[in-house]
């Protein structure tokens, strides 16, 4: 999974437009981001990219380049 398509996958969690994401947008101006959305962004974590998020880590996360970083993307 390439940036684009990780961050398209988090839009849909977040069930918001993708189109012109870059990264430096705040999770929180992006989407509803909560508890359900965290649920749902380690179960594709784990399903597509065969990877935990460690819950420390995600808790810091602020932006979409922050939830990138936690994947190795």
């Amino acid at each position: 999974m390439d940036k684009s398509a990780f961050f398209a996958a988090v839009a849909e969690i977040l069930e918001a437009d993708p189109a012109g994401l870059t990264g430096e947008e705040l999770i929180s101006d992006v989407g509803n981001w909560d508890s359900l959305s965290v649920i749902s962004f380690v179960a594709m974590v784990d399903s597509d990219l065969d990877q935990i998020v460690d819950g420390e880590q995600l808790k810091g996360a602020k932006t979409l380049n922050d939830l990138a970083a936690l994947v190795g993307l």
